[in-house]
């Protein structure tokens, strides 16, 4: 509770907020629209049903929706903004944040989240909000937040004679699984699928788990050092072993729900398809990646930002606003398809799933480490990385080939 001393006060203080944020939109003065682009089609709906309560709630305001396939989504963004047509309000991902908030084309929220009814940013996963923050300044809302688990397939243990994972296993446990799961399924059948063209669903959680950080301040990586080869090294002989899937044309997730593979990592976009899949949700179970020196992993998140260039910014406040209160996010959550940012939501999202349970998502949001990103082109070291990595997999010595990798990431991420 605040006591209010003196009017004198009071007035000063409305002043000041007056001065510091502009007033919100009158909608009986100043109707406007304001543009929102998104670039998943399958969200499209319960993002619309939003929209029109939040229309209902401000008739000053329209907002129209305007969907872009992601393959196209940042190409038609940046040259929107660059001709000065960019949408009001849009969605922004970790890996191009710093380059969007650098040339300026992300209006800074901080004053705006000072605002009565302003989302409070303590409600949303850390690393989330982290991520959208620029010198002290938070430039994005977090929307929705992604996590990597590990799923089963029980028939598979069954036929196998072998005990199912846990909550609390580790990485020696899963090896250990892995070697009696090869042993009793047929040869074209896998212990473990991992989507090892993606750092985000495999290799980033691997070194984090290991103690290693993708990204070190000044623009460093900790992935060429004694507990990186160690990984790599693991990964390569599980896959010489053939305790590993071989990379190969079909996603991991794909071979999984073929009933070909007895565990699969797998990011919490995979749950809903799984639970639908008639082939396996009958008897499916996932549980949280397995320890290694710690327990980590990596979640990417979505978030809403402001053009800085918007003719609207008050009215696309208010939007952004509505967007991330816990209405919007228990609604997100009902959808089952994303897991909302706000944490008091999260479980909701788990709860909508009556057939399987896949708190084991929500759970590791405790111990999750923000998406790596670093300089102007994180979609580059990256590629750098990944290409590298591609060598190692297929038998190179990660010390040979790993030095070089990592020198070539520093100076991408240096700039």
């Amino acid at each position: 509770m605040y006591s209010i001393k003196n009017n004198t006060t009071l007035v000063a203080g409305f002043i000041s907020c007056l001065l510091a944020v502009p007033a919100m939109v009158n909608a009986a003065d100043a109707p406007v629209t304001i543009r929102y682009t998104l670039w998943d089609r399958n969200q499209l709906p319960g993002e619309q049903q939003l929209i029109n309560e939040f229309e209902k709630e401000n008739p000053g305001i329209k907002v129209e929706a305007e969907l872009t396939p992601y393959d196209q989504y940042f190409i038609k963004l940046s040259s929107a903004v660059g001709g000065n047509v960019a949408p009001d309000v849009f969605w922004m991902n970790m890996p191009n944040f710093q380059q969007y908030v650098k040339n300026g084309m992300l209006e800074p929220l901080s004053q705006y989240l000072k605002t009565p009814g302003a989302p409070q940013l303590d409600d949303f996963v850390k690393s989330s909000v982290n991520a959208y923050q620029y010198q002290s300044a938070q430039y994005a809302i977090p929307r929705d937040i992604d996590a990597i688990a590990v799923w089963y397939n029980k028939d598979l243990f069954d036929k196998a004679g072998v005990s199912y994972p846990e909550k609390g296993w580790t990485w020696d446990t899963l090896k250990q699984k892995s070697e009696q799961l090869r042993k009793g399924l047929d040869k074209q059948s896998y212990p473990l699928a991992m989507e090892l063209s993606s750092g985000q669903d495999s290799y980033f959680n691997l070194l984090l788990q290991a103690g290693d950080d993708i990204v070190l301040p000044g623009g460093k990586t900790d992935v060429a050092n004694d507990k990186a080869f160690g990984t790599y090294r693991q990964v390569q002989e599980m896959l010489k072993t053939g305790l590993i899937q071989p990379p190969g044309e079909t996603e991991a997730a794909d071979v999984f729900q073929s009933n070909k593979v007895a565990m699969v990592y797998a990011g919490s976009w995979w749950a809903l398809p799984f639970s639908q899949n008639e082939l396996i949700k009958d008897h499916i179970g996932v549980v949280p990646m397995p320890k290694m020196a710690r327990e980590a992993g990596v979640s990417h998140s979505l978030a809403f930002a402001m053009s800085s260039k918007s003719a609207h910014k008050e009215a696309a406040w208010k939007f952004i606003a509505f967007m991330s209160s816990e209405h919007a996010q228990q609604t997100l959550a009902s959808g089952k398809v994303v897991i909302p940012a706000n944490q008091k939501v999260a479980k909701d999202w788990a709860a909508a799933f009556k057939t399987i349970d896949v708190s084991a998502y929500v759970d590791s949001l405790s111990f999750s480490h923000k998406y790596p990103t670093a300089g102007s082109n994180t979609a580059k070291w990256s590629s750098i990385f990944n290409d590298g990595l591609k060598k190692v997999w297929m038998g190179a010595d990660p010390q040979t080939v790993m030095p070089g990798v990592a020198q070539r990431m520093e100076r991408e991420m240096q700039k």
